[in-house]
């Protein structure tokens, strides 16, 4: 059993980048299903769950998270009467399937230190992760402008197998940092191999390792994404100053470590603000379009801010409220702030978020404080992992990271084998799940599969629906929005019946079609009132 679910873990650790970064969803579903069936399975054969201090604090941050989204979710108000001073969500739909990935990404969590417990499983894990960057780095060498995609679906977009460059450029961020532990730790191992005659072997592996990290430093930098180059940038300086606080025996060759680290960090620093404008250049930003509307997204999420401070607006409610409060129109739809954080702070408030802030905080105390207590070559492999970690982090001030699947997924996994039994010899606890617990936990994850599964159904019939007959279009939408009653999918069952409307010839059928697209526009901006495109189906599709 436990063969098999490292192999589940790996299949699904190649399977989240190779399938458009599982940001469809049809592909997070298939992720979804085989963390659940990986999770129920570790569970039933084991009927015990193994936690180290450092994941009891992160699920007790996830189970706030989890119920606070839904307790906001309870409160179905809108834009216009939803008062400032209680938990309110103007999208009940949205904050169900965030608690849904919360539920998700919880379970891996749990479920990477209680199959990769020993540290030998630990290094194949990690080892592993080497092999899924230099595959993702080998794709996107081939294609880097998104070949891969616009084969299998159509979209010239992407880098590789990711639809966005700065989603792909921290996913082999965080694969470089694993790369780079594994081959600095590996170093230790050069006595055993010269003592059993196997030192070419040993040359071949480490050549490898520095090959396959400076080829993901190079597709990193290749991405054009100055989050992705920052975050790498941080995470090794991260990893060096961690090294050197940490590993080193004596303290003069510590302090020496730090002061050239910190002398390194700060020359990085002055070159990168006085090289700003060839960055951006070579980033193709060269005008500032993309850094100017992000800072316009930042200051409009303020604006909210400032109304709901308190407990924020509804996670997920986002993209809805927004769009009143931009200084500007945006021709594309707004999916994401382009912070996780700041979304994150919106969507609760201070009050969530002081507590999920606190809970992460004293789990990375742990963490990092933990690195004193290994042995050298755990050392150097653990500050890998908690520099990897620090790579999705700083990516995530500025973009949108772990709503991406590929790089949640490698992130929670990561983090999991930093919460792994092997690194808390002697600190380890184990919980024992009687048939209840089990029974619950079993109705939870069942729970947790609806709305993603509605999504995906739903998605199926909008994307079958395209170039299909108008009547059969409208059937196949109607079917859609009937599982997932969003106001995208309200939005594209109005405009068809609006387009409809206007290649009928008959007048008094033309009405009905126009009357069908103004009631559903109705409808949905009873709940999403200040939606623009709604709006504009509204004044459109009016009774002439």
């Amino acid at each position: 059993m436990t063969v098999f679910l490292k192999v589940l873990l790996g299949v699904l650790l190649f399977f989240a980048p190779f399938s458009f970064a599982a940001a469809e969803p049809w592909a997070f579903s298939v992720l979804q299903g085989g963390i659940f069936a990986g999770f129920l399975l570790t569970l039933v054969s084991r009927r015990q769950i193994v936690y180290t201090k450092p994941l009891k604090w992160l699920f007790f941050t996830f189970a706030f998270l989890i119920g606070y989204t839904l307790l906001q979710s309870l409160f179905t108000q809108t834009l216009l009467d939803a008062p400032a001073w209680h938990p309110a969500t103007f999208v009940r739909l949205y904050s169900l399937e965030h608690a849904s990935w919360f539920v998700t990404y919880l379970a891996l969590l749990v479920w990477v230190p209680n199959v990769w417990e020993s540290f030998k499983s630990n290094r194949i894990l990690l080892f592993l992760i080497v092999l899924c960057g230099f595959a993702v780095g080998l794709c996107a060498l081939g294609l880097q402008k998104g070949q891969y995609i616009q084969f299998f679906t159509g979209v010239k977009a992407g880098f590789g197998p990711f639809l966005n460059r700065n989603h792909a450029g921290v996913f082999l961020g965080m694969c470089a940092l694993i790369t780079l532990g594994y081959a600095v730790s590996s170093w230790t191992d050069y006595a055993h191999f010269r003592a059993n005659r196997r030192g070419n072997e040993f040359i071949l592996r480490q050549s490898f390792l520095g090959l396959v990290f400076a080829g993901l430093c190079a597709l990193v930098i290749a991405t054009r994404s100055r989050g992705g180059m920052l975050s790498l940038g941080t995470g090794v300086f991260f990893y060096s100053f961690l090294c050197c606080c940490f590993v080193p025996e004596k303290t003069k060759t510590r302090v020496k470590g730090v002061l050239l680290v910190t002398g390194l960090l700060a020359a990085a620093v002055a070159l990168v603000w006085w090289q700003a404008d060839a960055i951006n250049a070579f980033a193709q930003r060269a005008t500032g379009t993309s850094e100017e509307t992000r800072k316009m997204l930042y200051r409009s999420a303020w604006g909210i801010l400032q109304i709901y401070p308190w407990w924020g607006i509804g996670v997920g409610a986002m993209p809805v409220a927004i769009t009143s409060f931009m200084e500007y129109p945006l021709n594309a739809y707004v999916e994401r702030l382009h912070s996780d954080w700041l979304e994150m702070l919106l969507g609760m408030g201070f009050v969530g978020y002081i507590f999920v802030i606190a809970g992460a905080g004293i789990a990375a105390w742990i963490l990092i404080k933990r690195i004193t207590h290994l042995e050298r070559k755990k050392q150097l492999l653990y500050a890998a992992l908690l520099s990897a970690v620090v790579v999705m982090c700083v990516g995530s001030t500025v973009d949108f990271h772990f709503f991406i699947p590929a790089n949640a997924f490698l992130f929670f996994v990561i983090l999991g084998l930093a919460c792994s039994p092997s690194y808390y010899k002697g600190h380890v606890h184990t919980l024992a799940c009687g048939p209840v617990m089990t029974a619950g936990i079993c109705l939870a994850l069942a729970a947790a599969l609806y709305w993603p599964t509605q999504h995906t159904v739903a998605w199926r019939l909008f994307v079958f629906g395209k170039g299909l007959k108008p009547e059969s279009q409208i059937a196949l939408y109607e079917k859609g929005l009937a599982h997932y009653p969003s106001p995208r999918f309200a939005l594209r069952l109005g405009n068809a019946y609006y387009n409809y409307s206007r290649r009928v010839p008959d007048e008094q059928q033309s009405a009905q079609l126009r009357g069908q697209a103004h009631r559903i526009a109705e409808e949905y901006l009873k709940k999403y009132p200040k939606e623009k495109e709604l709006s504009n189906l509204y004044m459109i599709s009016r009774p002439k």
